[in-house]
């Protein structure tokens, strides 16, 4: 628990003119504070191991397909369907737009 003083210097550095009750409260949420940041501190743990797991596509591999796959093709067929093009980039029709 901080004493008071430094509770009033605290204060002091933070810019702010508190009470006494105001001093006591801050004083309570410093000391639970200061108790959960060492409860943290002393858990241990390995910093060569990585904490969260790698991140990979669970749904399938990311192969580039081949001209006889099923799949193979449809992405000609989408883009044909579309009918502009902009630099690279299929132009769809502006849906939402101001009132004016």
């Amino acid at each position: 628990m901080l004493s008071h003083d430094e509770l009033e210097n605290l204060a002091r550095l933070a810019r702010l003119d508190l009470s006494e009750a105001e001093l006591q409260a801050l004083g309570s949420d410093i000391a639970s504070i200061l108790g959960y940041v060492a409860q943290v501190s002393a858990v241990e743990f390995d910093a060569t191991k990585p904490t969260a797991p790698l991140v990979h596509n669970v749904m399938r591999e990311d192969v580039v397909r081949g001209e006889h796959d099923q799949v193979a093709g449809t992405e000609v067929s989408i883009r044909a369907s579309f009918p502009k093009e902009k630099n690279g980039y299929n132009v769809v029709r502006k849906i939402i737009q101001k009132d004016e």
